[in-house]
């Protein structure tokens, strides 16, 4: 979300109104029409649900009743599935299983898709876009329908950044899709916006699938059992009930809470940006929040929220492993991310049928269709800046020239987007552009917190794994120093279970495995650079371990969690002679290092910067928070979007 939204901030600087107000005037329409579809047993519904009503913005929790109703309402709209587009036309999706290594789209194949509405008359202005991730692909082809003359940079051979559906060689892997960035589809409406700022709309691109009737399941490992997280409103109220008597009632009080902080705070720090500390204070900004929300429960760390309502460690965790997204821990985490789990629970998760390389395709159609030069194998080197000390307004002492590529190649630009994450920017691209841009670097770098690093395993199965559903999250028996990374090939020995996530689309989408077998995408946190080397210093060792040390012990860790859990049976529910491990057909392994060479992530923080309070909205840089000692220095005409930049994802 981070990227699309980034991208929607800095385009209010550049894009007239008349092109941008699709964005705000789509979610009205898109209510309009509805019509139903069948796809297995599950509704593919081409859109998603128009927006469940906001929270009462009482200063207390809304009564049960209330709630009950809201939910109810809700439950009713999810049975419906509605279709915005009327113009609909023929849409040939490329076949997943061409995919090559990277994504690539297959060249043989015809798509038929609508034309994206006019562009601006040209401008004369140029613009330079680095990085065709997500946010790259999203404002290059918005600043091209503005009028600019747009080139989009990208050092890989394909676009998309980490959203990508690959099938990778091998005989054992053979016919098998993985998405190994992006699994999960959160925030529909704000993938439309995207669309609708490029002229287009995205069911016309892209299919969406509700994953349903479970949106997540949680594996304990404490007792091997497992809760759901559901939409149905009473089947979650008695599912909750049997774990701790009156949890079902407190649910849809904490749910009341939940979904408060996500409609009003994204409304006051997500949808804009914050450029100045007294944001925090703004009542027109924060009041409505505040009324609807305690702001100690709020701004506190999460487990301090969840213990207002819930006892039980297991329910307290099905409500909080969302932080397995974004780095975090619920200890330290502020309350506020509970909106990540309203967002799951009452918005829906969904999936794009095909995978999510359909995403990116339709990005990258739409980009080009306004006219967006892609050059790919383009590693840029340096972002040049024209720095004028004589300047009396700082404002005005740094100006964006243009880019150097690594071929020693020189591009100009009166605006240059910068895609890749924040830190690698001004540690590499920046370097001696500006006065003082080395002391911003260095303070990114090595004073600001990190997110988690990952080990990714593809698993190609020989059966389906029934016990699974699209999204599983698995938690270890220690519900809170689990949430301590691994960072050595000891911690993976003998900890008893881990903290981890597993894909496996099969749920949702039939395309993704050959009949009759199955496979599974497991993202595994573990330490990021910084903290692995720290690790191995407390434990003695020269260096820290590699990455195939980490690997083989990792994936020793899983395989004993999936058998512990009862997993990895043959269809006639007898043990196979290797249990889970016997069940793997084919494996591949994305290490933590290969985050930071594919995507120049730094430190191997795959979500980029932490999320922690104090980097967030105005703290999260470049700062711009009103106190002179704290902000970034401006370079006219230079921006950012990606994770670690505001508003963040």
């Amino acid at each position: 979300m981070s990227s699309l939204d980034a991208a929607s901030s800095m385009m209010a600087h550049y894009v007239p109104r008349a092109h941008i107000v699709q964005c705000s005037s789509f979610g009205a329409q898109s209510c309009a029409n509805g019509a139903k579809a069948t796809v297995s047993s599950f509704r593919r519904i081409t859109l998603g649900m128009p927006s469940v009503p906001a929270a009462p913005k009482s200063s207390g929790v809304s009564t049960l009743a209330a709630t009950v109703s809201a939910m109810v309402s809700f439950c009713q709209i999810c049975r419906r599935g509605r279709r915005i587009s009327r113009h609909t036309k023929k849409c040939l999706h490329a076949n997943p299983s061409r995919a090559d290594l990277f994504g690539s789209p297959p060249r043989s194949h015809v798509h038929e898709f609508p034309e994206p509405d006019s562009r601006a008359p040209p401008n004369g202005k140029t613009a330079i876009v680095i990085g065709a991730g997500v946010g790259g692909l999203a404002i290059a082809g918005r600043l091209a329908r503005a009028g600019f003359s747009v080139t989009l940079l990208e050092k890989n051979e394909s676009a998309g950044g980490r959203m990508r559906s690959e099938i990778f060689n091998g005989d054992d892997l053979a016919g098998h899709r993985f998405d190994t960035g992006p699994s999960l589809l959160l925030f529909p409406e704000k993938y439309r916006e995207a669309f609708a700022a490029l002229g287009a709309v995205m069911e016309d691109h892209v299919q969406l699938a509700r994953v349903e009737p479970t949106a997540m399941r949680v594996h304990y490992a404490e007792d091997a059992t497992t809760l759901d997280l559901l939409y149905d409103a009473e089947a979650m109220r008695r599912q909750l009930e049997e774990v701790e008597p009156g949890a079902g009632q407190q649910y849809f009080r904490w749910l009341g809470d939940a979904r408060a902080s996500l409609d009003l705070g994204l409304k006051a720090f997500i949808e804009q940006d914050s450029t100045s500390a007294l944001d925090f204070v703004d009542l027109t900004r924060v009041g409505p929040l505040a009324l609807a929300v305690n702001p100690i429960l709020l701004l506190g760390p999460q487990t301090w929220q969840l213990a207002t309502h819930f006892s039980s460690n297991k329910i307290k965790a099905l409500f909080s492993y969302q932080h397995l997204y974004v780095g975090l821990r619920p200890q330290n985490a502020p309350g506020v991310f509970s909106l990540l789990a309203a967002t799951e629970i009452t918005d829906g998760i969904w999936y794009p049928v095909g995978g999510f390389a359909t995403v990116r395709y339709a990005l990258v159609r739409l980009a080009e269709a306004h006219g967006v030069l892609t050059r790919y194998g383009s590693e840029v080197s340096a972002i040049l800046v024209d720095e004028n000390k004589a300047a009396t307004k700082s404002d005005n002492q740094r100006r964006i020239k243009g880019v150097q590529l690594a071929s020693g190649e020189l591009l100009t630009a009166d605006v240059v987007v910068a895609n890749p994450d924040l830190p690698y920017v001004y540690e590499s691209l920046l370097e001696g552009q500006y006065t003082g841009v080395e002391q911003e670097a260095k303070q990114i770098c090595e004073d600001l917190e990190y997110s988690c690093s990952m080990i990714e395993f593809c698993w190609s199965l020989k059966a389906p794994l029934s016990e699974l559903t699209q999204h599983n999250v698995f938690l270890s028996s220690d519900y809170e120093g689990s949430w301590d990374r691994p960072c050595t090939v000891a911690d993976f020995r003998e900890r008893d279970s881990f903290n981890f996530y597993v894909h496996r689309p099969l749920y949702t989408d039939s395309s993704a495995s050959p009949a009759g077998e199955d496979n599974v995408m497991i993202e595994l946190p573990i330490g990021n650079e910084l903290e692995r080397a720290e690790a191995a210093k407390k434990a003695g060792l020269s260096a820290p371990e590699s990455d195939d040390e980490l690997v083989a012990a990792a994936r020793d860790a899983m395989i004993r969690q999936f058998e512990r859990m009862g997993y990895g049976k043959s269809t006639d529910g007898q043990s196979t002679d290797g249990g889970m491990a016997s069940l793997i057909k084919g494996e591949c392994v994305v290490k933590p290092s290969d985050w930071e060479k594919r995507y120049n992530v730094k430190h191997g923080a795959v979500f980029g910067l932490s999320h922690g309070l104090l980097q967030l909205a105005c703290f999260r840089p470049p700062r711009q928070t009103g106190i002179p000692s704290l902000d970034a220095q401006k370079v006219e005409g230079l921006h950012f979007v990606g994770a670690s930049t505001r508003p963040v994802n």
